[in-house]
């Protein structure tokens, strides 16, 4: 196991770097009620590693776009920094003894629960474990404080490939009183340029308010049962590889294009999971804002929605494709309401931020999916040890999470998917009460499910 490495501690010129509105609120959130979302990314040998590579790797990792943690403002109503990770203070180990080959899901799932602190580090965690089959495991955990999918896919391809970025401001351990005191000015300099920003945000929102008061109305939502289990659980996962050849002719074949396709599987996956409200499926579409941005903030999407009758993607998908197209664009190029009010986050209090997510929670009465397809991986993503991995996934979950909570929020489902060399991966996330509450239930499922699409492909542990 090891820990993030900081870049070079003598920097201490180097101006403060601030954290997006985005970034903030994500940790804010975090830090407010106590759930942990991270990335897994694994990686399956079925033939000897090479160590010496895998560390070389990992400490490339560490001065790379993972080098970084969060620094609270000083200032109350600031915007947080981000700051260099100290440095390792393990060295990379291979942990003994072997287990068996059946016991990869639930080795997985321990990494998981391995501690990460964004703002004191680490923010991240790479292990290794080998298996009695003679294959090893590595996992790479990331706090999804620091990065989102697309950033901890392009910093493993630099790592593999030995760039590295340039250093960031150091350390609280290693500031001195001048350094406080630049770092102070510099917060009130950007308080100042933020505010034209933060008056519109503030002006939007009471025009929201006040057109919105004749007319709104709470959302009707069936209560959960409330259930007194307060066991931690890992969400299950089911992790398989299709052939990409396979997968573009069921969908040539019904009118569409791979992430018609993909849409189509996640509806389904909806459907089964009993995941309906008004005999329809919403899906939750990450897109990414990163086009032609350099890879510097921590997470860069907009979330899409969209509506799914029941039964609507069953048959010929040509018609839904230019719909699901349309909302896309209508994603990328409309303003976001939502990000125009993330100015005023500095200014929220704690309470209000665990408040207002706890509201959200409460209100997911149309019980969303998400499809997240982080399209193709750069191809050195597979060759972390100088050759490529036999298997690879990725998924975004949270740290475990009281079985009470989750099942009052009423569960939870995503769909990860990307593409690599002659194959789409796909990376299944799901708890629904009465339906799926392991990862037994749900490789049954996906099974059941993919059959019906007529796909079969290969599970990670397989």
């Amino acid at each position: 196991m090891t820990y993030a490495m900081s870049h070079p501690e003598n920097v201490p010129s180097l101006p403060p770097r601030f954290v997006s509105f985005a970034d903030q609120g994500i940790y804010l959130a975090h830090t407010s009620l106590g759930q942990h979302a991270v990335i897994q990314v694994l990686w399956r040998y079925l033939r000897p590693v090479d160590l010496d590579a895998l560390r070389q790797f990992r400490d490339n990792l560490a001065l790379g776009l993972l080098a970084r943690l969060i620094r609270p403002a000083l200032l109350p109503f600031g915007r947080h920094q981000w700051v260099s990770a100290p440095a390792p203070s393990a060295a990379l180990a291979v942990a003994e003894p072997p287990l068996a080959p059946e016991a990869i899901q639930a080795w997985a799932d321990a990494q998981v629960e391995l501690p990460l602190d964004p703002a004191r580090g680490p923010a991240w965690t790479f292990t290794i474990q080998t298996f009695t089959d003679g294959s090893t495991v590595a996992s790479l955990v990331v706090s999804h404080c620091i990065a989102d999918g697309l950033t901890v896919l392009t910093a493993i391809s630099e790592a593999v490939r030995g760039v590295q970025r340039p250093p960031l401001s150091p350390a609280w351990s290693v500031w001195s009183a001048r350094r406080a005191a630049t770092i102070l000015g510099a917060e009130l300099q950007r308080m100042v340029r933020d505010a034209p920003a933060t008056l519109r945000a503030l002006a939007q929102l009471a025009g929201a308010a006040y057109n919105s008061r004749p007319t709104y109305t709470v959302p009707t939502v069936v209560p959960a049962a409330t259930i007194a289990d307060t066991r931690r659980i890992v969400f299950p996962s089911a992790f398989i590889r299709l052939p990409m050849s396979l997968w573009d002719a069921r969908a040539q074949c019904r009118g569409g294009n791979r992430s018609t396709l993909l849409t189509a599987v996640t509806a389904a996956f909806a459907e089964a999971l009993g995941r309906v409200r008004d005999d329809s499926v919403t899906l939750l579409i990450p897109v990414s804002e990163r086009a032609g941005l350099p890879h510097t903030g921590g997470n860069g999407v907009a979330l899409a929605t969209l509506k799914v009758r029941v039964g609507e993607l069953r048959g010929r998908l040509h018609t839904f494709q230019r719909r699901l197209r349309a909302t896309l664009l209508r994603t990328r190029r409309e303003p976001n309401r939502l990000a125009a009010l993330l100015p005023l986050v500095p200014f929220v209090p704690r309470r209000a931020f665990s408040a207002a997510t706890r509201l959200a929670l409460a209100t997911l009465g149309d019980l969303p999916v998400t499809c997240s397809n982080l399209g193709h991986c750069p191809k050195d993503v597979l060759r972390i040890d100088g050759g490529a991995a036999d298997r690879f996934c990725f998924r975004g979950i949270d740290h475990p999470v009281e079985r009470r909570a989750i099942e009052e929020r009423r569960g939870v489902a995503t769909l990860f998917a990307g593409i690599i060399p002659g194959f789409i991966i796909l990376s299944f996330v799901a708890y629904q009460p009465g339906v799926v509450t392991s990862p037994q239930h749900l490789r049954a499922l996906i099974e059941r499910l993919l059959a019906d699409y007529e796909l079969h492909g290969e599970f990670f542990d397989a």
